[in-house]
């Protein structure tokens, strides 16, 4: 699945959670609340490890 549609689709499912009003102890983000994984799209292929460090580390 494109990375893009799995966003919309998490966006849509947090719009869904909000409207109901689920607990956020069941919500799907309590799984993930001490996790340090970010994800960041978008980015041309040729960039190397370095590269990216050195862009997010500005």
């Amino acid at each position: 699945m494109n990375p893009l549609t799995k966003v919309k689709l998490i966006n849509e499912l947090n719009k869904r959670e909000a409207e109901l009003g689920v607990n956020e102890k069941v919500s799907w983000h309590s799984e993930y609340s001490d996790s340090a994984w970010v994800f960041v799209g978008g980015l041309p292929y040729e960039l190397t490890e370095g590269d990216i460090i050195c862009v997010f580390s500005q």
